[in-house]
């Protein structure tokens, strides 16, 4: 059980740091923004910043539910 909660700590660090990455290297929207009062469209991404926009989705749902197991795995 030590191994499989240590190995579920390691892909969740990997998750948490690839998930950091994909944000930062993401293109910023333009139009001003919410703080100028500009209008962006959330979910208009295509092309490759579509690719990573999906990716970023499906990387932090993978996070979400490994902190809820290891949370609900006993030590």
């Amino acid at each position: 059980m030590d191994i499989l909660y240590v190995l579920l700590i390691l892909v969740y660090l990997g998750i948490a740091i690839g998930l950091v990455a994909l944000v930062l290297a993401q293109e910023p929207k333009t139009g001003g923004g919410d703080l100028l009062g500009g209008q962006t469209d959330l979910f208009a991404a295509r092309g490759v910043t579509g690719g990573m926009y999906r990716l970023t989705v499906w990387m932090g749902a993978a996070f979400a539910v490994l902190a809820l197991l290891i949370g609900l795995l006993p030590r």
